[in-house]
């Protein structure tokens, strides 16, 4: 199985070829509004879908929760591109999905 991925523009495509065939799902976004990456193993840092890192993550908080992917939930800051955004995940290697913070 091969893997790649595409940035067009702001949003990155993950593409793997398995028999022949090939497969592609949406990966990172990063627009000034919101952002959408992955967890790093240590999460301080959020990656795109083929593990370039596109920013930094702090985890602010977290609590229990019920649910097959995880037990607990996260919320992490992130910068990314000089934009601070804040959003949750289910821990490493999870997705994340941010917004921007409002500046004040």
């Amino acid at each position: 199985m091969n893997t790649r991925s595409e940035w067009n523009g702001k949003s990155e495509i993950g593409i793997f070829t398995h028999e022949g065939k090939e497969y592609a799902a949406g990966g990172s976004l990063v627009t000034p509004e919101y952002a959408i990456g992955y967890m790093s193993r240590d999460m301080r840092a959020i990656l795109s879908w083929d593990g370039q890192t596109l920013g930094t993550a702090r985890v602010t908080a977290s609590w229990p929760i019920r649910s097959f992917m995880s037990d607990r939930m996260y919320q992490v800051s992130a910068t990314i591109e000089g934009i601070r955004y804040t959003g949750r995940t289910c821990g490493a290697g999870m997705i994340w999905r941010g917004k921007a913070r409002r500046t004040k």
